[in-house]
């Protein structure tokens, strides 16, 4: 069995998107049958158990839980030292077929595959802000030979990767829905309609992206059987949404206004009773997080147009419109009228997200790449 060192340059955090990316390709390597050393930074959540052989932690970085996973810095140069010492000793303790970087700990694994001669593959995350190709063209061929694979998490333009030399050793892996979120039974199909109690529920990481619907509600809480469930962010950042929408609309009586949740258990009890989920515009073009486990809990979605939709969500498993308030509470009515419209989104969502990003066909992926590295190296 293949023997693989992760490096994580972070403190792991249970509620981010980024470490749920490593969480996620944790668990692929370890279905795809190979043994995985972790080293990261301390101070952190606990890691999901079982999804590695080992944990191993670097010596303490001051106030590492709050370290940012891009920028510089002294604490990320201190992070980088002591990360880059501690994996240099495990080489020394233990034969390791490749090193893993996971995003900003590329600086680490570049030295010592560099230092041990062994192959370097790192997950490359577009929340960076940095371009892939031109980035890549920026090291030096010492650099780009050592690279074995790179995971992105989002398509590159294959013209532009041809000139870095490296086309043939990049794989796109998208994130994948989280285990825990339970697909649930489609909401009753609508046979009362605008009669029946209607809930409608925003989900948003940001107060600001929700305004569009925030304009629409005037009409739509004066339908009488309108329920609204919004949760946003932070704690901090919920309650100003509250104090925010107490002032709009002082006799506005909402259902529920709280954090956005942060675990699969939470988002399956936020979205139980519920019949619609509202989602604003996402940043990118890889599907985020929140489009996935929506998806896979088997829920209609109402959702602004944007890149990072487009590649799962369509006319057929979903209403797509712009961010305009008079279209937003049409479209809102025209689900409230129409019979079996959510439950007949819903369904295809759930399916399209299983079809699409299910974790065997991801583990098999992954399975092949690493065979075509470690076969490389051996040779």
């Amino acid at each position: 069995m293949s023997r693989i060192l992760y490096l994580y340059a972070q403190a792991y955090r249970a509620g981010s998107q980024h470490g749920r990316h490593s969480v996620q390709m944790l668990a692929l390597m370890r279905a795809a049958g190979l043994e995985v050393d972790l080293l990261t930074l301390p101070g952190g959540d606990p890691w999901p158990e079982g999804v590695v052989r080992r944990i191993y932690y670097t010596a303490r970085v001051p106030f590492a839980r709050t370290l940012r996973p891009y920028g510089t810095g002294p604490r990320r140069w201190w992070a980088t030292f002591v990360l880059t010492l501690t994996a240099a000793r495990l080489f020394l303790l233990h034969r390791y077929d490749a090193i893993h970087c996971a995003d900003r700990a590329i600086r680490t694994g570049g030295f010592l595959a560099w230092l041990f001669r062994v192959r370097l593959v790192f997950e490359w995350r577009t929340a960076s802000g940095h371009d892939l190709a031109r980035w890549l063209n920026r090291r030096s061929r010492r650099f780009q030979r050592a690279i074995g694979l790179i995971f992105s998490d989002a398509p590159c333009a294959s013209s532009r990767l041809r000139d870095t030399g490296l086309y043939g050793r990049l794989a796109s892996f998208s994130l994948l829905p989280d285990p825990g979120v339970v697909r649930q039974l489609p909401p009753a199909a609508r046979l009362k309609g605008a009669a029946q109690p209607f809930r409608l529920a925003a989900l948003s990481t940001d107060s600001a992206a929700l305004n569009p619907l925030l304009d629409a509600l005037p009409s739509l809480l004066a339908l009488p059987n309108f329920r609204l469930r919004l949760a946003c962010g932070a704690p901090a950042v919920a309650e100003r949404l509250r104090s925010t929408l107490g002032k709009r609309m002082p006799g506005a009586v909402l259902a529920e206004v709280g954090p956005l949740p942060r675990s699969a258990a939470a988002l399956n009890a936020c979205l139980t009773d519920v019949d619609l989920v509202f989602l604003p515009p996402a940043h990118g073009e890889a599907a985020p997080a929140l489009l996935l486990d929506v998806m896979a809990a088997g829920r209609a979605i109402l959702a602004i147009r944007c890149p990072a939709y487009a590649s799962l969500l369509s006319p057929g498993n979903a209403s797509l419109l712009s961010a305009d308030p008079a279209e937003i509470a049409e479209a809102v009515r025209r689900h409230m009228n129409e019979p079996l419209l959510c439950a007949t989104h819903a369904v295809a969502a759930a399916e399209t997200v299983r079809a699409e990003c299910g974790f065997s066909s991801a583990a098999d992926r992954v399975r092949s790449c690493y065979g075509l590295v470690l076969e490389e190296g051996a040779s």
